[in-house]
Formats: structure tokens, C-alpha cells, sequence
């Protein structure tokens, strides 16, 4: 019995028990163990690991009582090796990762938008409304065919979105088939991509290194929801209200990281929300909204340095039409 109790016996039951952790969180992962599991799905992946790490962790006792000193010795060599060359690949892929990934600081500061830049399909600060032209010198979006707010998939849960045709509002959606679909994996650096999809998908916002696939609304009726799948031609199509989330215009832009009024704008920010209040001239770089109140919007002003100068309302939408633009990262 004191032979458990050596250096080298202790040393195994520990390099096992993170061994074996690791070789079940890896097992988790090549099962999809916590696929479609939603929030539950990272702790029945942590709970494979400790499984495992259970398992190994009882199994290095018998090991160090029938094993020679010798040999295992050895086994604490490999089972380090093995560890480390674990983390290492892991640390290299993470590295990667960031590198692939744009710098979060460059990527939250303000950024102008050219109007050539603003036609193109698939793009983080795409604006509401009709996409205007590689001319257009006023991009301000319009609620007339714009839409009613977003909606946004539920990729965590659900790894395919279908899209319906020809319904008949009178039945049920289990009484309808649908016509095409978008499919949903992960990468190696876990992170969302898509893996099928329709050749006429131009959707108005496609950036799912930071989550974000939105459809413009349409319409809506008790299980549908009417989204523009293609932003070039006005193609339309159906989804399932339960296959994701709708964010009505107002939630939407309190959601935005900032909002600007277009070039060329005569907007103002004024002290309250009406138009005979007065204007407030603080310097600002860019509004962050707060409150929405009808066709006015509170926001905050903040400088280049993102910090608040002051606050303000501005008037967003006029007689169906925007009056500012959005930006959903920069």
C-alpha cells in the first residue's frame, strides 16, 4: 500500500485525471453530444468531462498497484507529453482564430461608409430601407417596401431554416412543405458558418463571426413570418415565427451600436422630443439610442473616445419615412 502513496504513483492518479478529462470533452465534441442543446449544451460537454476524468481517475489506482514503478514512470512522460501537446494545438488554434478575426477596438469605432461600400449585398453596417445605388448620395432608408423591423434565426438551436412558398394562411404550418432551406455548422474555431444555402440568398445583414443573419420583415400571421431573402430583386419568402426571433424597428435600433444622421441630413439633436425644443450643439462623435418614444429617439452623444458628452433627441422616422442610418459594429 505505500507504493500508492509514492511520488510517482500520485503524480499518475493527477496526470490521469486531466488526461482522461480532456480525451472526454474531446469525445463530446466528435459526438455533437450538445448539439441543438442550447444553453444546456456546454454543461453535457463539461459533464463528459468529468465522466471521463472519473473514469481514469479510478482506473490509475489499479494501474499504480499492478504496474512496476518503472513502467510507470513512463506512462507519466507519455500522459504529460500528451497533455501539453494538447494545450499547445489548442493555444495555436485560438491564435489563428484572432488573427482571422478583426481587432474588436478598430472594428467598434466609427467608420464612414461610402455609398459604393453601402451596395454591396452582405456588409455589418448595411442601412434600412431600399439599398440605394452606387450613386446615391443620401442612403437614408424608407419604410415603404423596408420592412417592418428583422428577423434573426435561431442557429443555436436549430442548424437548418427552412423557407416556405405558397402558403395557405387558413392551415398550419405542419400543413406545409417547404421548398428550400439554410443549413448551420460550426468551424474548428467553434463558431458559426453556413454550410448550405440557396444561390439567390442576399440577405440584409450576413456576418456570423459576430452571430448576425437578418431578414427584413415583411409581414407576419400567427406561425409566419414574410423576410426578404434577397435584397437585389425583392425576392421574398416564408419562415417559421418559431424558428427564430423578431425584432420590430424600434427594439431593433435600441439594439444598434450607433446611429448618424445621412450626409446631407438637416438633422438635428434637440433638447426634447418635438421640433420647436431647442438644439443642442454639444460636439459628438457618434449617438448611441436609449429611448424611443414615438417618431423621436433619445440618445446618447459620445465623443472618439466613447465617452458620454451629453444627450439629446432626435426625430427617426417621419411620415414612413427613416431619418437616420444604423451602424451594427462600427
Amino acid at each position: 500500500m505505500k507504493k500508492l502513496l509514492k511520488p510517482a504513483c500520485i503524480g499518475l492518479y493527477l496526470l490521469m485525471l486531466l488526461f482522461f478529462f480532456v480525451v472526454g470533452l474531446y469525445y463530446a465534441d466528435i459526438t455533437d453530444a450538445g448539439k441543438n442543446q442550447g444553453l444546456a449544451g456546454g454543461a453535457i460537454v463539461l459533464g463528459y468531462g468529468v465522466m471521463f476524468a472519473g473514469l481514469g481517475f479510478v482506473a490509475s489506482f489499479f494501474m499504480a498497484y499492478f504496474m512496476n514503478l518503472k513502467y510507470i514512470k513512463i506512462l507519466n512522460w507519455v500522459l504529460l507529453i500528451a497533455i501539453l501537446s494538447t494545450w499547445a494545438y489548442k493555444f495555436y488554434q485560438f491564435q489563428q482564430r484572432d488573427k482571422d478575426k478583426p481587432d474588436i477596438e478598430e472594428e467598434l469605432k466609427p467608420k464612414p461608409v461610402s455609398a459604393e461600400a453601402e451596395a454591396v449585398p452582405v456588409s455589418a453596417t448595411m442601412r434600412i430601407g431600399k439599398r440605394p445605388s452606387a450613386k446615391a448620395t443620401q442612403p437614408v432608408g424608407v419604410f415603404e417596401n423596408g420592412g417592418m423591423g428583422f428577423f434573426t434565426p435561431n442557429f443555436y438551436e436549430n442548424n437548418t431554416l427552412y423557407f416556405y412558398g405558397n402558403l395557405n394562411l387558413e392551415k398550419s404550418l405542419m400543413d406545409h412543405s417547404p421548398y428550400d432551406s439554410i443549413t448551420f455548422k460550426r468551424n474548428q474555431y467553434n463558431q458559426f458558418e453556413i454550410a448550405t444555402a440557396p444561390p439567390w440568398l442576399v440577405p440584409d445583414h450576413l456576418k456570423l463571426d459576430y452571430d448576425m443573419l437578418y431578414f427584413r420583415v415583411m409581414s407576419v400571421t400567427e406561425e409566419f413570418v414574410e423576410v426578404l431573402v434577397n435584397t437585389t430583386n425583392g425576392q421574398t419568402s416564408w419562415v417559421s415565427k418559431r424558428a427564430g426571433k423578431i425584432a420590430l424597428w424600434p427594439d431593433f435600433l435600441l439594439g444598434v451600436h450607433s446611429v448618424e444622421f445621412p450626409p446631407g441630413s438637416a438633422g438635428k439633436v434637440k433638447s426634447k422630443g418635438m421640433e420647436q425644443a431647442g438644439e443642442v450643439n454639444t460636439p459628438y462623435q457618434f449617438m448611441k439610442p436609449i429611448r424611443i418614444k414615438s417618431d423621436w429617439m433619445e440618445v446618447l452623444l459620445i465623443d472618439g473616445d466613447y465617452k458620454k458628452v451629453g444627450k439629446g433627441w432626435i426625430r427617426w422616422k417621419k411620415d414612413g419615412e427613416l431619418l437616420v442610418m444604423y451602424n451594427l459594429l462600427s
